[in-house]
């Protein structure tokens, strides 16, 4: 996989604020408790969207998916983050890189049930998606969803991204999804 932007090898935590008491916040080996609890809480529901949810059984698997997230950002790769209200951790962002032609970021999200409704993953998302254009220099950002999953379609569409295509994927299990590909590209971030 090639990296298009410059490997982003900050010191210090990258934090996002969000309004409010909200802000993102890079994951780091402190979160990884609360990131697994709030995993275990919401199990049930993130199962019909997420495919990796049934890969997260112990603590140290959470753990292990932040020491590779750390790692992968070190590499210009990835950026998980936090997404906190009022000092508790309520959901998960990340920016990844795409292994398209060309400099591409995706972007993938999911939310405590508890805080749905209060625009909490739209700020996430538009902060995320500015991260990447103005940080990581990406030509483009896409978001990919189930078309049965309307809070998380609203989601893109609501931040003005364009409806590129839809994909068929195949999951662990065998299965076959099928995904809406939204986009949003710089110079259309950029107003141009």
């Amino acid at each position: 996989m090639v990296v298009f932007w410059r490997r982003w090898t900050a010191r210090k935590q990258v934090v996002l604020p969000l309004g409010g008491n909200a802000e993102l916040r890079q994951l780091s080996m402190q979160d990884a408790s609360a990131l697994h609890s709030l995993t275990l809480r919401n199990r049930e529901r993130l199962r019909r969207w997420m495919n990796w949810v049934d890969y997260v059984r112990e603590e140290e698997d959470t753990r292990q998916f932040v020491r590779e997230s750390l790692r992968r950002f070190r590499t210009g790769r990835s950026l998980q983050m936090g997404i906190w209200q009022g000092g508790s951790l309520v959901g998960a962002i990340g920016l990844f890189s795409s292994s398209s032609a060309e400099p591409e970021a995706e972007i993938g999200y999911w939310i405590d049930q508890a805080a749905e409704g209060q625009g909490l993953v739209t700020r996430a998302t538009e902060a995320i998606m500015r991260y990447a254009f103005e940080q990581w220099r990406v030509q483009s950002v896409r978001i990919r969803v189930e078309p049965e999953n309307l809070r998380s379609r609203a989601i893109p569409e609501r931040l003005g991204f364009r409806l590129r295509e839809q994909v068929q994927e195949e999951w662990t299990d065998g299965s076959t999804r099928t995904l809406l590909v939204y986009v949003m590209s710089a110079q259309e971030y950029l107003g141009g």
